[in-house]
């Protein structure tokens, strides 16, 4: 009868979309602004996604994150996750948002590797490493 008192339940960000967060606000603080989040090409095939891109008047900072807990040995480290195959897969999607968006082709561009671990028990429980300049273009 009374259904505007029962709260709407909100569902919460999964572990990864909340370092996502955590990554960009990082960004944020040093100077960048968040130009895209979850890249990659509509067109066609699907054939790398950049979780978010990040420029300044200088450059353009394609980033990679990977979340982890804390202790967590399931799915590996962070790092150990951007093997090769995933490199090749970020790299064809820098070339595609580039291709798309001659306004940034100036710029300085650069693929960042986030590392963001998660602790319960700490205040505050996100920390991140960046591993600047992590993926190159060999060719």
């Amino acid at each position: 009868m009374f259904n505007f008192f029962k709260p709407k339940l909100i569902k919460p960000a999964s572990l990864g979309q909340r370092g996502e967060e955590f990554a960009q606000e990082l960004y944020r603080k040093k100077g960048y602004k968040i130009i895209a989040a979850n890249f990659f090409n509509r067109k066609g095939l699907r054939k790398g996604e950049v979780d978010f891109i990040a420029a300044n008047k200088t450059d353009i900072v394609f980033v990679e994150v990977k979340t982890r807990r804390v202790g967590d040995k399931k799915f590996g480290g962070g790092a150990e996750a951007v093997n090769l195959y995933k490199q090749l897969k970020l790299l064809k999607a820098v070339k595609i948002f580039l291709q798309q968006h001659a306004e940034y082709v100036e710029l300085k561009p650069q693929i960042d590797v986030c590392l963001v671990d998660y602790n319960e028990l700490d205040n505050p429980q996100f920390c991140a490493k960046i591993l600047m300049n992590a993926v190159e273009d060999w060719n």
